[in-house]
């Protein structure tokens, strides 16, 4: 019999936690190893012990999902993250698969799709729900149409924001940002949005890869 899927769980809302236990008892290959109620309490777990698959949601207490991936693919690269989320926003979504996740599914998702999403990512492949997807293409296809004409100098932005998309394009939130340059996090946030405005798009994410687009700045 081959060895099973050994996954852990972290969510902070019990009912879920019990639905996706529930969910992945359905599944004969699997093992779920721990349930966790936050980020914290996940990373420690999955330190302690790397299980083969992490099933994570995104906005918890004391560590967020995205927090999570990061610091636990740091340090244990061989496990396999699956984001099981409300969250659609395109920022969130950009950072997660920058950081790592090998799977991107909303909560609305189907026990089968869940249990596809860690199957998939047990084998090294990716699960994104449609919706998701859809996005995603819709995104890059936005950019591509608007960077047609992309070819001409057209952005004029100071030193201080080039070095602050850069930090951008590396998944840097402003606050790290503000950290990383000793500047206040409110000049941050003013800077960004000159960066948005002198590039022509509405998020961090079309920055970032408009930017990479226009080799304004080198990729993460």
């Amino acid at each position: 019999m081959s060895q099973k899927i050994r996954v852990v769980i972290c969510d902070d809302e019990a009912p879920y936690r019990n639905a996706l236990q529930k969910t992945l008892a359905l599944m004969p290959d699997c093992q779920v190893e721990a349930i966790c109620n936050d980020g914290m309490e996940a990373l420690e777990t999955c330190l302690k012990n790397a299980p083969d698959v992490l099933l994570t949601d995104i906005n918890m207490p004391r560590m967020n999902g995205l927090e999570l991936i990061r610091r636990v693919l740091k340090q244990e690269k061989s496990i396999a993250v699956v984001v099981l989320t409300i969250d659609e926003d395109q920022d969130t979504i950009f950072d997660a698969f920058r950081y790592g996740a090998m799977g991107y599914l909303l909560k609305t998702s189907t026990p089968q799709e869940v249990i596809d999403g860690v199957r998939l990512a047990n084998q090294g492949e990716v699960k994104i729900t449609p919706k998701i997807a859809t996005k995603i293409i819709d995104d890059f296809r936005r950019l591509q149409d608007e960077g047609e004409d992309d070819e001409s100098p057209l952005y004029v932005l100071s030193e201080r924001e080039i070095e602050i998309l850069d930090l951008v394009v590396k998944g840097k939130r402003n606050r790290e940002i503000a950290t990383t340059l000793n500047i206040a996090e409110k000049t941050v946030k003013n800077h960004v949005s000159n960066i948005l405005k002198a590039l022509q798009v509405n998020s961090r994410t079309e920055a970032a890869m408009k930017a990479i687009k226009i080799k304004l700045v080198d990729g993460p």
